[in-house]
């Protein structure tokens, strides 16, 4: 194969593979997984330091914007659940409500990916 034959081969490849990626129109909000523990949406009764505390560490490990949708307060762990990027990955996140030890879980259907 030539290199020229090889690079347009290349080419095309990652042509493919970026299409594949590409965002269409309307973007639907990822479902969290049907089996998992309940997503709280439109609830909040975490602390302000439990939720940036989670806010803080999933924004540390994605990137395409993480949004608050709901929590809930327990005095073992609060819960605050968040929606990150276009498609509205679901998360959760177990803090302590000092904001302390956040734990975050993907929440969606890891076999939808």
């Amino acid at each position: 194969m030539t290199s020229t034959t090889r690079t347009l081969a290349c080419i095309s490849a990652l042509a493919l593979l970026v299409a594949c990626d590409a965002p269409t129109g309307g973007s639907a909000t990822m479902a969290p997984a049907a089996s998992g523990p309940p997503f709280i949406e439109g609830s909040f009764g975490a602390s302000d330091a439990a939720v940036n505390a989670c806010r803080t560490l999933l924004e540390s490990q994605t990137s395409g914007g993480v949004s608050v949708v709901g929590s809930e307060f327990s005095q073992a762990n609060s819960a605050v659940y968040m929606r990150v990027g276009s498609n509205g990955a679901p998360w959760r996140c177990l803090v302590s409500d000092d904001g302390s030890n956040p734990s975050l879980m993907f929440m969606g259907d890891e076999g939808a990916l």
